[in-house]
């Protein structure tokens, strides 16, 4: 890349109506024009831009989880705000259908907007997607390893056809638990199954995962050989078509206690994801998923970010399909007297408080990173806040933190989960709310 270029960064773009034109939430302007500001921004969109009133597909909520979308405008708005490369891959890509990701990338392309991550077929999935700097050619590569089922795209085979959707990476579990656990799980499979009734197993499977005893207990998961290949020669495409190659995942999978709050701590195989993804080319490899901010290296002089936590987290999502309320009626009849009346806000407000009820979700930072002589020279981190407990308004729209307290806080979270993922500690120093970190 040419001297001076920079690179923001920010984590899943969970947005649901233009902002640039909204009342303004004081702070949201300063970190747009670090994006603005910017030679390229870089973001996860994870919702679907479609027109309601004229679309002709359908929601697919699935296990009581949200069908996010976001209005036509918001394609233009991002635009404006400055982002010029989005991921496409995430578990939300398909909540409206093959029509409402064939929709969203219509709107983005005509907002001009370039993006990876989702295609007709498994290929074009991979495929990366190009922005023309004025200082150099931009790639991403964009994939999930958190996906819905029949969400991932698939070539053609034999006579069979190939599936539009996203691009995955397959992940195969084994739980591993120490032996008063896995004696429990004996027991239950004897009693349901009639399985492990003798001596405790070294490993079993039970409804579907397996469990390994261990001395300690975490979450290993298994990278399938065939996708990482098949990102492997995305990357080293993108790597002889480009000047910075960007390579995001988005990954929900924790290295243990997924289910019981935040913070939650990402599962060892995202180390060996972003390493060899550098290896094959990657200058940047970025992390989004989990609602949280994640550790942070720099490996081979080319920064790793293993998680941004959120940058826009919508409150205001509608219309709210009626499956929702079917597969949350549990929910509504435990939280109102009169559930019948319940509006759409309604049904979301308590399925945040028991799942996002925590600051984490709404602490994050924007990054921004700077390259000299072809190399990274140094990153930037702004302290993002998105207004936890605000009104429905302005809750999840994000804001520059300014708060001495509050950025010691932001900042702490990571280091104390670099510490935690056994990463060694980067030295930033904070100059006006900003941490910086240069390198030599």
């Amino acid at each position: 890349m040419a001297d001076g270029f920079t690179l923001a960064l920010a984590g899943d773009l969970i947005i649901a109506r233009p902002l640039t034109e909204a009342a303004p939430v004081p702070g949201f302007d300063e970190l747009l024009s670090v994006v603005r500001s910017s030679d390229a921004a870089f973001g996860n969109l994870e919702t679907t831009i479609i027109d309601i009133r004229h679309f002709s597909g359908a929601p697919y909520p699935y296990d009581g989880d949200w069908a996010n979308i976001a209005l036509p405008a918001v394609a233009p708005d991002l635009k404006k705000m400055g982002f010029s490369l989005l991921g496409r891959a995430n578990n939300h890509a398909l909540d409206w259908g093959l029509e409402g990701m064939r929709e969203t990338s219509r709107r983005l392309e005509e907002a001009g907007i370039p993006y990876a991550g989702c295609g007709e077929t498994a290929a074009l999935a991979r495929a990366p997607g190009y922005f023309e700097s004025r200082k150099g050619r931009v790639a991403l590569v964009s994939f999930a390893t958190t996906f819905r089922p029949s969400t991932d795209a698939r070539d053609p085979h034999g006579s069979a056809p190939g599936r539009a959707g996203l691009s995955a990476v397959h992940l195969a579990l084994k739980v591993h638990v120490r032996a008063p656990a896995m004696a429990a799980l004996a027991g239950a499979d004897c009693q349901m199954n009639r399985r492990s009734c003798g001596a405790v197993p070294a490993s079993l499977t039970l409804n579907g995962t397996t469990y390994v005893q261990d001395d300690r207990d975490f979450n290993e998961y298994a990278i399938d050989v065939a996708d990482l290949e098949s990102v492997g020669r995305s990357i080293r495409e993108a790597r002889q078509h480009a000047d910075l190659v960007i390579v995001a995942v988005h990954a929900h999978e924790c290295a243990w206690d997924c289910e019981h709050g935040f913070p939650m701590l990402p599962g060892e195989f995202l180390k060996s994801l972003a390493h060899g993804a550098i290896d094959a080319g990657a200058d940047v490899f970025a992390t989004t998923g989990i609602h949280n901010l994640g550790p942070m290296e720099v490996y081979h002089g080319r920064p790793v970010f293993y998680g941004f936590g959120d940058f826009f987290w919508s409150d205001i999502q509608e219309p709210v399909p009626g499956e929702l309320f079917a597969l949350n009626r549990a929910l509504l009849e435990g939280t109102y007297a009169h559930p019948e009346r319940a509006t759409d806000y309604d049904l979301t407000a308590p399925l945040n408080a028991v799942s996002f009820r925590s600051p984490y979700p709404f602490q994050s930072v924007l990054a921004q990173l700077q390259f000299s002589r072809g190399r990274l020279a140094s990153i930037s981190l702004y302290p993002v806040n998105l207004g936890y407990g605000d009104s429905l308004r302005t809750s999840g729209t994000p804001r520059l933190e300014r708060r001495p307290v509050e950025v010691a806080r932001i900042l702490g979270e990571i280091r104390e989960r670099t510490a935690a993922y056994g990463l060694k500690p980067l030295e930033f120093r904070t100059v006006n709310g900003v941490a910086k970190l240069e390198l030599p």
